[in-house]
């Protein structure tokens, strides 16, 4: 009677046993998500002090909305977002995937993939600097209205993340990561789409380059070559459509894209079908590949050199440009540990 007793307790107890093991392991699986992500205990300052040259030209152009400052716990949560691939519907796409830090936050393929394998239907446009697109509006067709609304548009793409703004918020709220993430950015663990399109918005925002050998000649720290300042004269002034009209320094981008020196392109037609697209900040171009909204011209020098209205020019100014905007490539947003992958 006593074994089978102690048969019948020991049979008993094998499930509970089994289930207290399963809790743990799951558990367990919780703590190392959580651990998987590497930030700092105390965040880093995504609100640096500008050079002169910049921080003179920032409040004329300064697309920051008083209801979203950049904080520095709302960048952090920012750059947590913009790396997670929870972000897509298969947990295979981040923003990240399509602005890589390596490439000057865009991407070295002519069309960037989705979650699926499709492509999307333009290259992938880099984000540097886009704090200073005065009008804020963004897209190489400028169908955001603001960077807020732009965030939010790729994760809901049929080819890009394939995701609903509600099941990303489910999705997100169940994370283990992600409740004292939103605490410190907004003061509670609630997840919304506000929330995460404020502080996407906030990273992104946060995203200048600054550090250039052209920023430390502004600062009187350095001196240009004399190809480097020849170039600089002939990109200010040369022609009647000289380069500085459009991208006019110090971060090189105008909010005011005019139609007649874009590149042609039949099958695109841009912003309200006119013919003419966004302009990026020129910065760090010179290590960027795939030019343009449809990426077809694969280098700086190839644009130069090319017949694109007011982008070629005369072949005995090629040299002294493409010297003085290979001046303005900060090395350091590549990297730059507070605008890299915190997933480890």
């Amino acid at each position: 009677m006593n074994h089978k007793k102690t048969l019948l307790i020991t049979a008993l107890a094998i499930p509970v046993l089994f289930f207290q093991y399963c809790n743990k392991k799951d558990t367990a699986t919780d703590t190392k998500t959580v651990s998987e992500i590497d930030l700092p205990a105390t965040p880093y300052n995504y609100n640096v002090t500008f050079p002169q040259h910049i921080a003179q030209a920032l409040p004329q152009q300064d697309n920051t909305p008083a209801t979203n400052p950049i904080t520095n716990d709302g960048a952090t949560l920012g750059r947590v977002l913009f790396y997670d691939k929870s972000l897509s519907i298969n947990n295979t796409i981040a923003c990240a995937s399509c602005h890589k830090q390596s490439e000057g936050f865009s991407d070295n393929a002519i069309k960037s993939l989705g979650f699926a394998g499709g492509t999307t239907p333009r290259h992938s446009m880099n984000v540097l600097n886009v704090r200073f697109y005065r009008s804020g509006r963004m897209f190489w067709d400028e169908r955001a209205a603001t960077l807020e609304e732009q965030v939010l548009q790729p994760i809901q793409n049929d080819v890009e993340m394939g995701m609903t703004l509600p099941a990303l918020v489910t999705k997100l709220s169940a994370k283990t990561y992600y409740p004292d993430l939103f605490k410190n950015a907004f003061g509670t663990t609630e997840v919304t789409t506000d929330r995460i399109s404020k502080a996407l918005a906030q990273f992104v925002r946060s995203i200048v380059t600054y550090q250039a050998k052209y920023d430390r000649v502004k600062q009187g720290l350095e001196t240009f070559t004399a190809q480097e300042a020849q170039g600089e004269q002939l990109f200010l002034t040369a022609g009647p459509a000289a380069c500085g009209g459009c991208h006019r320094p110090p971060m090189f981008l105008t909010s005011n894209p005019a139609a007649p020196f874009t590149l042609l392109d039949p099958a695109d037609r841009g912003i309200n079908n006119e013919g003419r697209f966004k302009s990026g900040s020129l910065r760090n171009i010179s290590s960027v590949s795939s030019l343009f909204h449809n990426g077809s011209v694969p280098s700086l020098a190839a644009m130069l050199a090319s017949n694109i209205p007011a982008h070629g020019v005369p072949p005995q100014n090629r040299a002294p440009i493409l010297a003085f905007m290979q001046t303005l490539n900060d090395a350091t947003i590549a990297t730059d540990v507070k605008f890299s992958n915190p997933f480890r």
